[in-house]
């Protein structure tokens, strides 16, 4: 029957720790350090500082994926393309909308698609109208019913 004396494994170790003594030994000697290591059982994700929000386990998975594969991706010019009038005037009216409320008025002047430049009236929830929009509506409702 062996002992555990013969075994490999304890050689091995007593060799492996007089290596690294005379590296340490070698690398003091030209005035250099030994690279930090990451320990065992660790990984470069896991040296990361954390962020102060929580994460599930699909957000954290997800995060570690995309970074593997953002860093081969060559990085695309941005195209920026001038807004089409709809946009341009759903621009105007927000801005109109946000002044607006947070001058605490609830009308604004506003662009409509039917009658221009017009009175507009806006919620705190953030939505908007068109004051002659919704008469006109309100008419052609009450019209139905008749």
């Amino acid at each position: 029957m062996r002992s555990n004396i013969d075994h490999n494994a304890i050689i091995n170790k007593g060799k492996s720790i007089a290596l690294a003594i005379q590296v340490d030994d070698w690398l003091k000697a030209q005035g250099k350090l030994e690279p930090i290591q990451i320990p065992f059982g660790q990984t470069r994700m896991s040296m990361k500082p954390k962020d102060t929000e929580y994460k599930t386990g699909q957000q954290s998975m997800r995060e570690s994926m995309a970074d593997s594969v953002s860093k081969k991706r060559p990085v695309l010019s941005s195209t920026d393309r001038p807004l089409t009038k709809e946009q341009e005037r759903h621009k105007f009216n927000f801005e109109a909308k946000t002044k607006a409320l947070a001058n605490g008025e609830s009308t604004f002047e506003g662009k409509c698609d039917l009658h221009g430049l017009t009175e507009f009236k806006a919620y705190q929830s953030g939505k908007h109208h068109c004051v002659k929009c919704r008469k006109r509506r309100n008419q052609l409702k009450k019209e139905a019913y008749k």
